[in-house]
């Protein structure tokens, strides 16, 4: 999934554990299990999220709010989210990742305004829940979906449409509504992206306190305003080294706004698949 910090609670000399994971196209599905363990990722990386549990139990905090999920509710963690999430020595985890560009084909290059609780007992949401038992609770049908990849576009289109239309956004289409402050927030953004920024700073130019903005950003943007930057800067990056504006990559990322050079490479390569090294490389072609 992504590098995340996992602490065995109680007696750990010895520690089981079993994952299973099925990519599906732009989807990842996979069960966990590890035991009583807490979980921390410092925000979820460019994919969206869902954690259910089979078995057991969980409390998963992301934000300031936090939640029990177990076999009827889970969780909807949007792409920058940071999690904290405690599991019960029972439980096994049904895990769902969504890359980021299936959700914005999904969504008419919008992002989906998907609530964080998800309650599978909702009429709306046994279309999405159908789908994802028939095939996924039968070894042939699993073995379909690992060979054959015209399977695995369409399973991917219904998975993610039956989704989105069982939280409510119709035709798959993201909410564009969004209140002034997120869009003065953007603008500011846009105006100062390769320079230093910060929360405090981009709260500032949009009029809202940091928590107002960060509320903002996630219900309309399902992201974080920090995360909107990064993207933003990566996008240029990517722009810069297919245009071969120079022949040096660490230039490149100090020129769009990253310090931090080795964040920069794994947030490049978890965005477009590959090394910023690997464009520039195609670029020279």
């Amino acid at each position: 999934m992504q590098p995340h910090q996992l602490d065995p609670v109680g007696d750990t000399e010895l520690f089981e554990a079993e994952m299973n994971f099925l990519p599906v196209g732009g989807l990842g599905i996979g069960t966990i299990r590890f035991g009583r363990t807490n979980l921390r990722i410092d925000h979820v990386e460019d994919y969206h999220l869902l954690i259910f549990c089979l078995a057991g139990q969980a409390r998963v905090t992301a934000w300031d709010q936090e939640a029990s999920i177990g076999p009827d509710k889970g969780v909807y963690l949007a792409p920058g989210t940071p999690v904290r999430a405690k599991f019960s020595e029972d439980c096994e985890q049904l895990v769902i990742r969504v890359e980021s560009n299936v959700m914005r084909q999904a969504c008419d290059g919008g992002r989906p305004s998907m609530k964080s609780q998800i309650d599978l007992r909702q009429p709306a949401l046994k279309p999405w829940l159908g789908l994802m038992q028939s095939m996924l609770g039968d070894a042939n049908g699993i073995e379909l979906l690992r060979t054959d990849r015209r399977l695995q576009s369409d399973y991917e289109s219904m998975f993610v449409r039956t989704l989105l239309h069982g939280h409510g956004i119709e035709e798959a289409k993201a909410s564009s509504i969004a209140p002034v402050a997120v869009k003065r927030a953007e603008a500011f953004i846009h105006s100062h992206l390769t320079e230093r920024l910060n929360l405090d700073q981009i709260a500032g130019a949009a009029g809202v306190p940091v928590r107002t903005l960060l509320d903002s950003f996630q219900r309309f943007r399902a992201t974080t305003p920090m995360q909107f930057v990064r993207d933003l800067r990566l996008d240029l990056a990517r722009t810069h080294l297919e245009a071969r504006k120079t022949d040096n990559v660490t230039s490149i990322a100090l020129d769009v706004g990253f310090v931090h050079l080795g964040r920069f490479s794994n947030a490049y390569r978890a965005r477009f698949g590959e090394r910023p090294s690997e464009t520039l490389r195609t670029a020279r072609k």
